[in-house]
């Protein structure tokens, strides 16, 4: 057995553990994350869905310590894992539950068709992509990069450099997963995100952004945004407007708006 197998045999006996201790009432639970695929390091936390048949009260997000490993719990039942995926994560763009559920091993307690529906579930979701992005959400986003790649563009210290430039590729990657149809993705898997829509538009924005942090040359940053954003309208500033909706606003008490309270 390789040290990668043992591995995730041995985190897959302790969430065993984990569960029969905390939640005896679940129905099955499912590893997911690093550790789900050997590549846990001694900070890694175990990632686990824990699946019941029935939560009158709701869905839950914890985070418990066990025999000195941290777990992150994202506990459902099929009707809140449905409705998590269609309302949350379809709307973000950003399918976290759906693929720790599809991709998780599963840990059947007492029930396997639990754990075949949910993934079930997951799968349709994945396949099916997120809610199309309307005009006025890209709009906004647009222009958010646009006012980025500009502030990037005037002299600048180095660590203004870092920070707008860290912003900006998490905003240009978005843009680009999400108006191209594609889920996006936050943090470290974004690069493979990327790299699963378009292989190609992942290496440069490797070349990109690894040019402007080692060195504090825009150039190639700012051709990159212009290749994302010319199909869908390029660089915006002129003409953007974002209306609030009426019903924002303080109602005045006693005539007097403002005041702190105490």
């Amino acid at each position: 057995m390789s040290n990668d197998a043992k591995s995730v045999t041995d985190a897959l006996q302790l969430v065993i553990g984990f569960v029969s201790a905390h939640y005896p009432n679940a129905a099955a639970a499912l590893l997911a994350g690093s550790t789900a695929h050997g590549e846990s390091n001694v900070n890694s936390d175990y990632d686990v869905v824990l699946l019941f048949d029935s939560l009158p009260d709701g869905a839950w997000r914890e985070m418990v310590d066990f025999e000195g490993r941290d777990f992150e719990v994202f506990a459902h039942d099929l009707a809140t894992l449905s409705y998590f995926f269609r309302e949350i994560e379809k709307t973000s763009g950003l399918p976290v539950l759906a693929r720790m559920v599809a991709e998780g091993l599963p840990i059947e307690l007492t029930s396997s068709n639990l754990v075949a529906s949910a993934k079930e579930i997951a799968l349709h979701t994945l396949q099916s992509g997120p809610t199309a992005s309307d005009n006025s959400a890209l709009e906004q986003r647009r222009y958010a990069i646009t006012d980025l790649a500009y502030a990037l563009s005037t002299p600048r210290r180095e660590a203004r450099i870092l920070a707008i430039g860290a912003s900006l590729y998490s905003a240009l990657a978005d843009f680009f997963l999400l108006a191209a149809g594609h889920w996006s993705a936050t943090g470290k898997a974004t690069p493979a995100a990327l790299a699963v829509a378009d292989p190609k538009i992942a290496d440069q924005f490797t070349i990109a952004f690894s040019s402007l942090f080692k060195t504090s040359d825009d150039t190639l940053v700012q051709a990159l945004v212009d290749a994302v954003l010319t199909p869908y309208g390029g660089r915006m500033r002129g003409g953007f407007k974002q209306l609030a909706p009426a019903s924002w606003r303080d109602h005045p008490r006693n005539g007097e708006l403002g005041k702190r309270s105490k």
